[in-house]
């Protein structure tokens, strides 16, 4: 598909693909005009590129995925985490992050990334600015985030105590299983002491239940740490699937036995 290119776009489309940037913002299209020389106002400027195919929109005012030449048409890459990248180039410094599957898959510990990508964020008002498009939950990690593919992610300590803080929030715990094993080998002890020392004891509870079979040096650390007296649900109360005495986690949610589960090689 053709796309046209005006006198006044020519000088700007070039140093767009120089730049090759994934996204252009408000701020960023203002700035490019200025160095070029154009007088366009640079909401009508965006306005043109964006009706001949060079912007396309990303579900963010004053936010666009830049198509350069190459692909040949207005067509979208189709980056499954865009609309966390394009909401964070809106509002820079929200706290939020890849969590679950998703930080998983960030990671390399997953084969592929949920058609709804799972976003932590900080807190309830920053949780519900996201897109509809991520999956999202309320968790404050411990530790600080890593830059994934572009995004912040949580770190594999932070993802592990975001399973067990949260375990109604992950959408498949079938598919957890299938990278739960290599998430579990990545843990480091300190890092993940540091993640579940604050946390409430039934957090620590369900992180030793899950961690048991996978690692049980981890398991042996958690449980020299404070826990709850009394008895730890995982998932919504109702029928149990399992008890475990040691961790006293009635089991309502998980497909699988985690004490069965062997470690990654």
């Amino acid at each position: 598909m053709t796309r046209s290119i005006g006198p006044s776009e020519a000088l700007v489309l070039e140093r767009l693909e120089l730049e090759r940037p994934e996204l252009v913002t408000m701020a960023g299209m203002e700035a490019l005009l200025a160095e070029t020389g154009a007088r366009t106002e640079p909401r009508v400027f965006a306005a043109r590129l964006r009706d001949k195919g060079w912007l396309l929109p990303t579900g963010q005012r004053g936010v666009w995925e830049f198509a350069p030449a190459a692909v040949a048409g207005p067509y979208s890459a189709h980056d499954p985490l865009m609309p966390l990248k394009a909401f964070l180039a809106r509002s820079p410094g929200s706290a939020c992050a890849l969590t679950f599957q998703a930080a998983a898959w960030a990671h390399g510990l997953a084969d592929r990334v949920p058609s709804r990508p799972e976003v932590a964020a900080s807190d309830a008002a920053t949780r519900r600015r996201l897109p509809d498009a991520l999956d999202a939950s309320v968790f404050s990690p411990a530790l600080l985030t890593e830059s994934k593919r572009g995004v912040p992610t949580l770190q594999t300590e932070s993802i592990f105590a975001h399973l067990s803080a949260s375990p109604s929030a992950v959408r498949s715990w079938a598919s957890a299983a299938e990278w739960l094993p290599g998430l579990s080998a990545a843990l480091r002890q300190d890092r993940l002491v540091k993640e579940l020392e604050p946390r409430p004891g039934a957090v620590r509870a369900r992180a030793g239940y899950l961690l048991q079979g996978l690692r049980p040096d981890l398991a042996e650390a958690v449980q020299r740490l404070s826990l709850p007296g009394g008895k730890t649900w995982f998932g919504p109360r109702g029928k149990l699937k399992r008890h475990d005495n040691r961790w006293q986690v009635a089991d309502t949610l998980l497909p699988f036995d985690p004490r069965r589960l062997a470690a990654a090689p």
